[in-house]
């Protein structure tokens, strides 16, 4: 707003036509802006509610099978799990409709294209080829990812309305898993992504947590630069707060 209320006037002449045209310009631009700061807010929103219904569908097509003497003996944590699920896409819905615009944002495409490449990456893991079907390793598998779910949900909460995919700005959070590390969401991810590829072949799982990894970092280091900017006070914030890993890194 200060940008658009310091720009100079399209003409010096002195008719009101000509004025009135000239100072409605900003308020048409701040109109537009808004509008399209809403059509985002809906269309994000709507997509999470979309994703929350289709993994909806999964707990009422668990409950059915518990309900009918269908289910097997991994029943209960894939139901445990898909309800996780549910939660982290209604929560994830809610934010994105109801949080305030950001104070500082990263510009351009590359940006956008990290967020969708590691928030929608794990998409992709079925399509790997599958490993050995141990009992070990997938009770070892449901109770990492049952435990790195619920510790994305408390992240999330814990995030509220500062949360987003693209690197913004709104509040610097340093609470609750933000006074352990400065990345916790990034961290539950990773290890519910090494839960679910245990399931999977190691040498196809491995060089994909490699890259999916390399990804969420380089987000991190944008998402800091933009704290950085927008907040001050982040970088004593990050001397005494490891980045991801507690006391090592």
């Amino acid at each position: 707003m200060g940008e658009l209320g310091r720009r100079d006037l399209v003409s010096s002449l002195s008719l009101p036509a000509t004025m009135g045209q000239s100072s409605a310009a900003p308020s048409d631009e701040l109109a537009s802006a808004s509008a399209g700061a809403l059509v985002t807010r809906l269309c994000a929103g709507i997509w999470f509610l979309f994703l929350a219904a289709a993994s909806f569908k999964g707990v009422n097509g668990l409950l059915e099978d518990i309900a009918g003497g269908r289910a097997g003996p991994d029943a209960w944590p894939a139901l445990l799990s898909e309800g996780c699920v549910v939660l982290f896409y209604t929560i994830i819905c809610c934010i994105m409709l109801l949080r305030p615009e950001p104070v500082g944002r990263a510009k351009g495409l590359w940006p956008a294209l990290l967020a969708l490449a590691g928030t929608y990456g794990s998409w992709f893991i079925p399509l790997l080829p599958s490993g050995s079907e141990l009992p070990a390793l997938g009770a070892a598998s449901a109770a990492i990812l049952l435990s790195s779910e619920a510790l994305i949900i408390y992240t999330l909460l814990s995030l509220g309305w500062s949360f987003s995919l693209v690197p913004q700005a709104r509040k610097l959070v340093t609470r609750g898993p933000y006074a352990v590390v400065r990345h916790p969401l990034y961290l539950a991810e990773e290890v519910a992504i090494a839960g679910i590829l245990l399931q999977y072949a190691w040498f196809a799982a491995l060089p994909f947590l490699v890259l999916h990894v390399g990804v969420q970092i380089r987000r991190m280091q944008l998402e800091e630069k933009i704290l950085m900017t927008a907040f001050p006070e982040y970088a004593t914030y990050a001397r005494r707060t490891p980045r991801l890993i507690p006391c090592v890194w």
